[in-house]
Formats: structure tokens, sequence, C-alpha cells
């Protein structure tokens, strides 16, 4: 099995002097270990060493990085913490702390990472325009201002409340919910639901539903597919059966510009040739 650089040089050495440890990996090798880019991890690592940096620079202190790097491989690989302590030249004890650590910080100070200038956000009024603009070029539907839908990511099972993350698929999971808009990108994102939540349940629960009931957004609206319901402000296709040619025609329209939707999860979850075919699908 390899093991990252970062690791070899501290598995028997427990001194650790400052140093960039990001800076002397691999794009592969921090992918591997963190199931994040290079620079994804260097954003993370950016928002949480203020809090997590040692006061004191002793020969046993554990660095801000080697902490949010321990951290991200367990939560990456779901391992044992005497293994990821031991691949980091860490004990168990010291291993679980620093996870600890870090996770309650995250959870305790959420807005660490979501007041962050380049974390998503939903557009202000301008950009809404646009956004509707391009959608009603493409599929003749006003005030189109993003496209709604979950994508489960799969978990290993939870010890607590484990039926809950049980999706349709019989897998543990986390039902993320997002909005996206014309140009593939993420304008709101939850995932803080379980893989056993419905999408419809997701969605009335979820911070942008009530935005929208309360009439930020004015007369824009989302497109769903039909695990959502119909309402002022989400355009879902009418069910299978006997339907009008009318409702036939929406359902088209609706299909091709949902597009957008699968385009902007292959491009997150399968990057690759499955993105570019998928982006194909929507320009055309």
């Amino acid at each position: 099995m390899s093991v990252p650089l970062f690791v070899l040089r501290n598995e028997r050495n427990r001194r650790y002097p400052q140093r960039k440890l990001l800076e002397s990996l691999s794009e592969f090798e921090i992918r591997k270990h963190t199931g994040l880019p290079w620079w994804g991890a260097r954003e993370i690592l950016g928002w949480l060493e203020p809090h997590v940096e040692p006061k004191q620079f002793t020969n046993h202190a554990v660095t801000a990085e080697s902490k949010v790097l321990t951290t991200l491989g367990f939560f990456r690989s779901g391992r044992f913490q005497w293994l990821m302590g031991s691949d980091c030249g860490l004990s168990q004890p010291t291993a679980s702390r620093i996870i600890e650590q870090v996770k309650v910080l995250i959870l305790s100070q959420p807005s660490l990472v979501t007041e962050s200038p380049k974390i998503v956000s939903f557009p202000d009024a301008a950009e809404q325009k646009r956004i509707s603009t391009a959608f009603h070029a493409k599929s003749r539907f006003p005030n189109i201002i993003g496209i709604i839908d979950g994508s489960h990511v799969n978990i290993i099972s939870p010890s607590q409340d484990e039926r809950s993350f049980v999706n349709r698929k019989q897998n543990h999971s986390i039902n993320v919910q997002i909005v996206c808009d014309d140009q593939f990108r993420f304008i709101d994102a939850v995932a803080s639901n379980p893989g056993g939540a419905h999408d419809s349940f997701v969605f009335r629960n979820s911070h942008i539903h009530h935005r929208f009931l309360t009439g930020e957004f004015g007369n824009g609206k989302l497109i769903g597919d039909s695990g959502y319901s119909r309402s002022p402000f989400m355009e879902v296709p009418y069910a299978r059966g006997i339907i009008t040619p009318f409702q036939n025609d929406y359902n088209k329209r609706l299909t091709s510009v949902r597009c957008a939707i699968e385009c902007t999860i292959g491009r997150w979850k399968r990057p690759g040739e499955n993105f570019a075919i998928l982006q194909q699908k929507f320009v055309a």
C-alpha cells in the first residue's frame, strides 16, 4: 500500500517542525489521501489553520497541516484511528483528539467555511436576471433562476441512527441537495440530510425553501423533477399518462433544461469524459 510523503517523513519521527507539507505532496498524493484536489485541501487548510495551530511550537507539537490532513484522511477512508495515527506518526489517542478537535470546530463554527467568498452562494439580483435570461433562451421558461436536484454521496454505515441513512438502493448515504445555474455552477447546496430523506422533504426543510416562501426572489422559480411538488416557485413535469400536447411539449422543454443539473452533478462526481457528453446535451 502506498503511503503519502508526509506520512513517511513523520512515521518514526515525533518531531513536527514548522513546514509546508502540502507543498511537498503531489496532486496524486493529496487526492488519494484526502479525496480532494490540491486547491481544495489548501482552501480547507486556510479556513481551519488559524483555529487548530498549536499555541506553542515544541518538539512534539502537531502542526495545523498535520491535523487537517489527518482528519481529512480519516474522513476520506473511514479507517480505524490507530491505523491513521500509525500512518501519520501519531498515537491513537493523539489521532483521536485531533480528529475530534477539527470535527467539533467545523460543527460548532460552520461560518468558518460558509462565509468564505469562494464558497457556494446564491446569486444577487443582477446575476439572477442573467441566469433567467439564459434559461429562457434555452427552454422558453420565464423567471427560472436555478435547477434543483438531489444526489446521494455514499458513506460508511454510521453508528447512530443507521437506518435513516439507508437510501432506496440500500446503500448508506447523505442526500445532498444541489441548485445550479446555467453555467453548471453550484449556487446552493445542503448536505445535512441522511440518505433515507426524500428530495421533497430535504427541500421543504432547507433555508432556500424558506427564502422562496418569504418572497425574497420575487417571481424567481426553480426547475425540479417529479420528486418535488409543483408550487408558485417550482416547475416540475406533468405526471406520465394521458397528457395534452401542451403538457407534452412542457415536459420536453423542462427535460432539456434539466440537463444543466445532470451536467453539474456529473462534473462534480464523475469528472472527465462523462461531463463533456452531458455538456453537449445541454448546449445542443
